[in-house]
């Protein structure tokens, strides 16, 4: 039986209740969306609201924390002291406007017309951002590609969230299986038949994605927790449905929403409306996913790979490879190119850390100019050259003439890399061969 959802329903006290603090709560996390999604002028109104809550941000750890400096951090973390500054301020100003708003619109029968619009801001907030995780994650590029440096790292020289970053650019196909799961539920999200089913598939999904941030301490669980929530808040609009199908074992008809006008033309309006929003989000996000995809084909630098330093002569002193040593080095290394073609040579002292110089290579002079970043004065030359299949380095660098003899590793050799995929294997094939 086809069940219709009424705009002249009575509410409970509890459900208008619950209504209004869920209401503003939502309303201000999830600001400054939609109005930043609007063309030319969205990037303006989000640089405006978030440079009002960063001085607010700033302003309350220094009055109300009692610390004598900001805390810097990253953009890349969405759980710095500023955040949870912000959501702390959030709540509080949900639970003084729900009071307020409670003791004001006492006699207010229900809020069906302003759910309703309500509803559909959370929505597309939640498609939104599904777009944006699930795109990025689809063609391979939020995790990167395994580079040499992460290979030579020890499991005890990697945080739990660098583990998980490696775990995940691993595979690229369980990375793109991640993104379509999550582009998948946003798509489903959109339509009104299909909004059940994407909400629980969000759920489900940010759930997944909350627990690895939770327990691999990823600075992104405040945001990914709200997800989750809005995954679980759109479904609930549903729960008589779902209680009956999946506790009761009861049918369902199917349920009529009316539209959200009475004028016809003031309906498709709104449809023309969302359909170019969300066209351009995702044509936005689809964007923003290729532009920084890395070609696999990618031809390789003439001096990829890992070359392991055998003899290291300094101003015609041979250093000994000692553990102690500041000035020797114990490998250098060169990667494919990291995102905006930009080459490094990264030279690996007898400490293990790492120190990455700008390279240029001319293969034909064999020639190698190496320059610190951001340093645009100095630059060390290396004249190089190709001995049964080692490499021989020798020039000047910070002062010193240096001549170095390597030998070379192919990074493909890794048993992370070449071990693959395979559908039979007679013993579980869990284990690590070190490359030296």
């Amino acid at each position: 039986m086809e069940q219709t959802v009424s705009l002249h329903e009575h509410w409970s006290t509890s459900r208008k209740i619950a209504f209004r603090f869920i209401s503003i709560f939502f309303f201000l996390y999830i600001l400054p969306f939609p109005l930043d999604q609007i063309p030319w002028l969205g990037d303006k109104i989000s640089d405006w609201y978030s440079d009002f809550w960063n001085s607010f941000n700033h302003w309350s750890v220094l009055t109300f924390l009692g610390m004598e400096e900001f805390p810097a951090g990253s953009p890349g973390s969405g759980d710095r002291t500023e955040n949870w500054v912000q959501i702390t301020t959030v709540l509080v100003i949900t639970i003084i406007g729900g009071t307020i708003w409670s003791l004001l619109d006492r006699k207010r029968i229900s809020y069906a017309r302003l759910w309703r619009w309500f509803h559909i801001l959370i929505v597309y907030n939640l498609a939104y951002w599904l777009f944006v995780y699930g795109f990025i994650k689809a063609f391979g590029e939020q995790f990167g590609n395994i580079g040499i440096a992460r290979m030579l790292e020890t499991y005890g020289e990697s945080s739990p969230m660098r583990i998980l970053w490696t775990f995940m650019s691993v595979s690229e196909p369980y990375e793109q299986f991640s993104g379509w799961s999550e582009t998948i539920a946003g798509v489903l999200l959109l339509f009104r038949r299909t909004r059940t089913l994407g909400a629980l598939a969000a759920a489900g999904v940010m759930l997944n994605v909350f627990t690895m941030n939770m327990t691999y301490d990823v600075p992104v669980k405040l945001f990914s927790f709200r997800l989750m929530l809005q995954g679980i808040y759109i479904a609930l609009a549903d729960k008589q449905r779902l209680l009956s199908i999946f506790l009761k074992n009861r049918a369902v008809g199917a349920v009529d929403w009316p539209p959200f006008f009475s004028t016809p033309w003031k309906n498709r309006l709104l449809l023309a409306i969302q359909v170019l929003l969300v066209g351009y989000i995702v044509v936005d996000q689809y964007r923003g996913s290729i532009q920084y995809e890395i070609d696999p084909d990618q031809p390789r630098p003439a001096l990829y790979g890992i070359h392991d330093v055998e003899h290291f002569v300094i101003n015609g002193d041979t250093l000994p490879p000692l553990t102690t040593d500041t000035v020797r080095w114990s490998k250098a290394f060169m990667d494919v190119p990291f995102f905006g073609g930009r080459q490094f040579f990264v030279i690996r002292g007898m400490d293990n850390r790492n120190l990455y110089l700008n390279a240029e290579i001319d293969s034909v002079a064999q020639q190698l100019k190496l320059r610190p970043p951001r340093d645009t004065v100095n630059v060390y030359s290396f004249d190089y050259r190709w001995t049964e299949g080692n490499l021989s380095l020798s020039g000047i660098y910070e002062g010193d003439t240096l001549e170095i003899q390597t030998k070379y590793f192919n990074p493909d050799d890794f048993i992370l890399k070449s071990r693959g995929f395979n559908w039979v294997s007679e013993w579980p094939y869990n284990r690590g061969i070190p490359y030296k």
